[in-house]
């Protein structure tokens, strides 16, 4: 699902934080990759609030802690991005 679909479901607002976090991840990639490479990250202003090898507890524990709310909660891979926004998985596209 791409950003301009997810839009119909969900406040613009929502995704551009969202998109930012994205970003944030993005840059400090290299560095989450030497410390949770393969594993599952709650991210947020540069930030790991935690992290798990199961996506599913790492969200029970983080919604539990902080609420249910937008949190970017990603693998963290070399990979292509996949990011969750309100319960949607999307899939970053890139240019070939």
């Amino acid at each position: 699902m791409t950003t301009d679909e997810l839009a119909k479901y969900i406040d613009r607002d929502r995704l551009a934080y969202i998109e930012h976090q994205r970003q944030l991840f993005e840059q400090a990639k290299p560095n989450l990759l030497e410390q949770y490479s393969g594993e599952y990250v709650a991210f947020e202003d540069n930030q790991v609030l935690d992290h798990d090898v199961d996506r599913q507890h790492l969200a029970e524990r983080v919604y539990a802690k902080y609420g249910y709310r937008d949190l970017l909660m990603q693998q963290v891979t070399q990979a292509e991005r996949v990011y969750s926004v309100g319960g949607f998985r999307v899939m970053e596209q890139t240019d070939s």
